[in-house]
């Protein structure tokens, strides 16, 4: 399996359009947002987008937002089959307001909450012009998961992060599930601050590539776990240091039958001991 697999939630700018530069105005913006929830109690799917498209000042305009279906997995006790894309968008026409934000509602979907072991879906959001002409497109994904639990630990007395990762290698027909896992993905990203009144830097792979991908051996009893990693800071203390972890459970054909995530810090000088 390849590094190389990117996370879902990139952003993929065209050519056209007065796109919102990385400025200071960019800074006191909110930023254009594509998203989607799985509710993991009612099973309900809510899509929708906000944020910044156009520089603060220019006059409204119309703009299209097309949402669509992009594929995802669902897995249950006996199967694990993709989830099919939706033939055609659904455009949502709207304006801008005069700071360049957007806000639209896009399509509303269930799923079986409790049946669904596994559940992903993923959401292209695409930004069109009154010409038509895409300026902008998003993509992220929303995951339901009963299998799949994500530990990231923060010691500060140790001055260690550390990760695990557990869950169960479904079977087809067996009680588990469906959906065999058999190789792991993470996904680090790092926030740090050296001294108090200093930005703070977020540093991850570009593109959101996977940092380290191994494969996954089950036990008898059809669960697996994950050694996962511990990360040792050394030298100075820094105001602020934590970290992020996103964890992709992938099958032997590349299709993602598990997801978590995880967050902690591990210095925060705002906070008294």
């Amino acid at each position: 399996m390849s590094r190389l697999r990117t996370l879902a939630g990139l952003v993929v700018l065209a050519a056209t359009g007065l796109l919102v530069p990385p400025t200071a105005a960019q800074a006191a913006t909110p930023p254009l947002r594509a998203n989607i929830t799985c509710d993991a109690q009612t099973g309900a799917v809510r899509t929708w987008a906000s944020g910044t498209l156009f520089t603060p000042g220019t006059p409204p305009a119309p703009v299209t937002v097309e949402f669509q279906r992009r594929g995802g997995t669902v897995v249950t006790a006996t199967t694990s089959a993709p989830l099919r894309s939706a033939a055609q968008p659904l455009a949502v026409k709207t304006m801008s307001t005069s700071t360049g934000e957007v806000n639209a509602t896009g399509y509303k979907t269930t799923f079986n909450p409790v049946t669904s072991l596994f559940y992903r879906e993923n959401l292209l959001v695409t930004f069109k012009n009154a010409a038509g002409i895409a300026l902008t497109s998003l993509e992220v994904s929303c995951n339901h998961d009963q299998r799949t639990t994500v530990t990231l630990t923060c010691d500060p007395a140790e001055r260690t992060v550390a990760a695990t990762v557990t869950g169960v290698n479904g079977q087809a027909g067996s009680p588990d599930g469906a959906g065999r896992p058999a190789r792991i993905g993470y996904h680090i990203v790092r926030t740090e601050q050296t001294e108090q009144y200093d930005p703070r830097f977020r540093s991850e792979l570009v593109g959101g590539a996977w940092d380290t991908e191994r494969r996954l051996t089950r036990a008898a009893d059809g669960t697996w776990s994950d050694p996962g990693y511990v990360h040792s800071r050394s030298g100075s203390t820094p105001y602020y240091y934590a970290e992020e972890l996103t964890v992709g459970v992938f099958d032997t054909y590349g299709a993602i039958v598990g997801w978590g995530t995880a967050r902690c810090t591990l210095f925060d000088g705002s906070v008294t001991a």
